[in-house]
C-alpha cells in the first residue's frame, strides 16, 4: 500500500531514525533534537549528540525531503557548501537513489534513509549501515528508458545528444523524433528528476552529460549484445578501409563502433579489434565479401547486429569513415573492460564537455 506522509510527518520520521541510529552506538550517551533557528535557514533540524567519553559535541544539520532523486541531493549539497564549520551535514528522505548516494559520499557529505541505511562522516564517526530493508515504496519507473528495449525514449534522449548544448521544448522534440507528446514528457521528466536538465522560461537544456552516459551505459550493458568475433588477414587498418570501402556501395550498412570509432573521435587507445555494427539484412554479404572466418576467440573483428535502429542513429563520416555517434561510441567503451573508460572518456571531453 502506498505510504502517504506529509512534510512534519517525513520530518518527524527522520528524527525518530536518527536519535534510533545513533543510539544504538555504544559510546553515545545522547542525542538532542534543536527546533529549527533563523540561523539554520534551509535546514528542517539540528541534532546535538553527546559522547560518554568526552564533554564534545558533535553538531548535524539534517535536511530532509521526501524524495532523494539526484536533483534534490545536488540542491542539498549547493545549501551545506555555503557553511564554513565543523558541523556534519545529513540528507534525509525515505529513500536515497544509488546514484544520490555515491554523489553525497563523493562529495563528503552523510546521509540516512528513514528505514537506517546511512553514511555517516563526522569527527568522531565513520558510520555505514547498507542492505537494510527500505520500509517505503521506492518510486518505479514505468519504463527503464536506458534498457535496449526502449526505442522510443533512446531516440528522443539520443536526439538531445546529438545537439548537447541547444535549448529544447517538449513539442519541437517531439516534432523532430516523431514521437508522441506524452513520451517526450515523460523522458524529460526522468532526466529533470536525476538533475541532467536545466529549465528555462523558454525550454530546457542538457547538464551533467558524462554522470548520463555513465548511468545510461550501466543500464544498457545489462542485456548482453548480439555478436560475432571474426578472423582477418587483413591489418586492422587495412581491415578498416575495406569496411568503409564496403559500407559506401552498401547504404551504409556497416559502421565502426568502439575502439575503432574513439580512434575517429579523440584517439587516446590503441587496440587490437576492429569493433563494427552491421545491418542484420546485410550480415551475410558482409562476412563474405570481407572474406572474415568465424572463431570462438582470437579474432581480430568484433561484428555486433544492433537491437533496433538506435544505435547506428545520428552516424558520423570521418575521413571518409563511417562510425557511430559519439553516444553510441562511449555507451559502448563503458562496457569494455579494458581501457574503455579512458577512451570513453576522451570522446566525452571532446564531444559533450568542451563548447
Amino acid at each position: 500500500m502506498k505510504l502517504n506522509y506529509s512534510e512534519n510527518q517525513y520530518e518527524q520520521l527522520a528524527k525518530e531514525q536518527l536519535c534510533r541510529t545513533f543510539n544504538n552506538i555504544p559510546f553515545v550517551s545522547d542525542v538532542e533534537i534543536i527546533t529549527i533557528t533563523e540561523r539554520d535557514c534551509g535546514f528542517d533540524f539540528y541534532a546535538l549528540v553527546h559522547y560518554s567519553d568526552t564533554n564534545e559535541v558533535e553538531k548535524l544539520y539534517v535536511n530532509v525531503k521526501s524524495n532523494g532523486e539526484k536533483r534534490f541531493v545536488n540542491s542539498f549539497m549547493q545549501m551545506a557548501s555555503m557553511f564554513n564549520d565543523d558541523a556534519c551535514y545529513v540528507f534525509m528522505a525515505p529513500y536515497i537513489s544509488e546514484i544520490s548516494a555515491d554523489s553525497l559520499i563523493k562529495n563528503h557529505f552523510s546521509f540516512m534513509d528513514l528505514s537506517g541505511n546511512c553514511y555517516i562522516l563526522s569527527k568522531r564517526i565513520i558510520l555505514h549501515y547498507q542492505g537494510k530493508e527500505n520500509k517505503f515504496i521506492v518510486k518505479r519507473e514505468k519504463k527503464q528508458y536506458f534498457s535496449k528495449s526502449s526505442t522510443a525514449a533512446s531516440a528522443i534522449m539520443r536526439t538531445l545528444l546529438d545537439k548537447p548544448y541547444a535549448c529544447w521544448g517538449v513539442k519541437l522534440l517531439s516534432e523532430i523524433t516523431g514521437k508522441a507528446i506524452g513520451t517526450v514528457s515523460n523522458v524529460k521528466s526522468f532526466l529533470k528528476d536525476r538533475d541532467w536538465i536545466e529549465e528555462y522560461q523558454h525550454g530546457f537544456e542538457l547538464k551533467n552529460i558524462k554522470e548520463l552516459l555513465y548511468t545510461w551505459a550501466k543500464d544498457y550493458h545489462q542485456k548482453d549484445s548480439l555478436t560475432f568475433e571474426y578472423y582477418s588477414l587483413d591489418s586492422i587498418a587495412e581491415l578498416e578501409r575495406r569496411i568503409s570501402e564496403w559500407s559506401k556501395t552498401h547504404d551504409n550498412s556497416a559502421l565502426l563502433g568502439g575502439f575503432s570509432a574513439a580512434a575517429r573521435y579523440a584517439p587516446t587507445v590503441r587496440y587490437k579489434k576492429v569493433d563494427v555494427y552491421v545491418e542484420q539484412q546485410a550480415y551475410s554479404e558482409f562476412i563474405k565479401d570481407l572474406e572474415l572466418k568465424q572463431v570462438e576467440s582470437g579474432g581480430n573483428i568484433v561484428i555486433t547486429i544492433p537491437h533496433d535502429e538506435t544505435p547506428c542513429m545520428f552516424f558520423r563520416e570521418v575521413n571518409g569513415d563511417y562510425i557511430t555517434s559519439p553516444v553510441q561510441t562511449v555507451i559502448d567503451l563503458l562496457g569494455n573492460a579494458g581501457r574503455g573508460e579512458e577512451a570513453a572518456d576522451a570522446v566525452i571531453l571532446k564531444e559533450f564537455e568542451q563548447k
